[in-house]
């Protein structure tokens, strides 16, 4: 397993482990160095080569982390609290507006026509922020703008959505099973358990992959034992190391109590990377142990490194993927939007303003509203809402 996790923080209560809380100092006592007498073999150079692209990866990730960590504490702190004050505004004026979609009040066709377009702008904008409309008024009036009972447009969506996962559950090979839908209380609540199941598939296709690319990898029973060979001389190295450095590294027989408490801190870090399978963790602690006994790197065998480099190249891999699909993680899916067919991170400060411009408007045009008596009271209102050529400035 590589050391680096990122686990969902998406309203799981959980926390994602930091990258940083690796431990990546000493990488150069790990490198070979050639000498004018002493050029570095092919396996010393990969070797080399793999070491410095860990730590690349590794600082690479811990930089996209704590950008996006930042990103996502700012998504916390200004603009959630932002967008709920938007939403609760274009409550009350839509409230506001309702009374006005008459022919009483609104004798011209076109300005009822553009009310309306307005109040269903508000109200799907509503309900995509709360995954549906919750408020049962709220819901009366979509009925009136839209011509259409919610509930059956309600029906409709859902039942747009279960066919969607029907078809993802087709394409995986997958029966379909929707039953933990019927337990939905309200749309929120379906399309949560919509996404939790979307997620399972996805999950179940990526493990059927994975096991049609180890089947297909049996056919080659030769590459197929070389493997074993290498994986079994990985974990007697591995098991070697830690068994080596536990020897040297353990607290309880050192007297100094200073070298004591870094020994401790040490037999810590040595014994997360053996658990985890964490090699260049365990190469580095190894190296600073050679280094420490007075010799170099180039105590490593040609084979070793052979299975050394095998191990690390799987690494490298692991942490490019990690390194790409980070925008993608659900940890931080609220801070994402798709641009040029890339996943980015929000613009914080700027989504933050614009929100602030929009909050203002709405604020303005529910207070207008609230006194408002005539069909230009009404357009007073909302101009700053619509674009210019609907309505002009009276």
């Amino acid at each position: 397993m590589i050391s680096v996790n990122v686990n969902v923080d998406s309203n799981d209560n959980q926390t994602a482990m930091k990258s940083s809380d690796r431990k990546t100092s000493g990488v150069r006592g790990l490198v070979p160095t050639p000498t004018a007498d002493r050029p570095l073999t092919k396996a010393q150079e990969a070797f080399r080569s793999l070491l410095a692209r860990l730590e690349s990866l590794r600082e690479s990730i811990d930089s996209e982390e704590e950008k996006l960590d930042a990103a996502l504490s700012f998504y916390a702190a200004e603009i959630v609290p932002r967008i709920s004050r938007k939403t609760a505004l274009q409550k009350e004026l839509v409230r506001g507006l309702a009374p006005c979609f008459n022919k009483a009040f609104l004798p011209r066709k076109q300005e009822r026509v553009e009310i309306r377009e307005l109040i269903q702008e508000i109200l799907d904008e509503i309900a995509k922020t709360e995954k549906g409309l919750i408020d049962s008024d709220l819901r009366e009036i979509y009925g009136t703008v839209h011509a259409v009972d919610y509930a059956e447009h309600e029906r409709k969506t859902l039942a747009t959505v279960k066919a969607a996962l029907a078809k993802t559950f087709a394409e995986a090979g997958i029966e379909a099973d929707f039953s933990e839908l019927e337990s939905a209380t309200s749309e929120a609540d379906f399309m949560a358990k919509a996404e939790e199941i979307s997620a399972r598939v996805r999950k179940m296709k990526e493990a059927e992959m994975e096991d049609a690319h180890c089947r297909d990898a049996a056919h080659h029973s030769a590459e197929n034992d070389r493997a074993r060979e290498e994986e079994e001389f990985r974990k007697r190295s591995i098991a070697r190391i830690y068994r080596q450095l536990a020897r040297v590294l353990h607290p309880d027989l050192e007297r100094d109590s200073e070298r004591q408490k870094q020994k401790v801190e040490l037999m810590q870090e040595l014994t997360v990377a053996f658990r985890e399978n964490d090699l260049h963790t365990l190469l580095r602690l190894e190296m600073q142990w050679i280094e420490k006994e007075g010799s170099n790197v180039e105590r490593l065998t040609e084979e070793k490194l052979s299975v050394y480099n095998e191990f690390l190249a799987r690494q490298v891999d692991a942490l490019e993927k990690e390194l790409r699909d980070l925008v993608l993680h659900a940890r931080y899916r609220p801070i994402m939007v798709w641009k040029d067919r890339r996943a980015q991170s929000i613009d914080g400060p700027e989504m933050a303003r614009e929100l602030d411009q929009s909050i203002s408007e709405i604020e303005r045009a529910v207070r207008l509203l609230g006194g408002a008596k005539t069909a230009d009271d009404v357009r007073i209102a909302i101009t700053p809402l619509r674009p210019a050529t609907q309505y002009p400035q009276v």
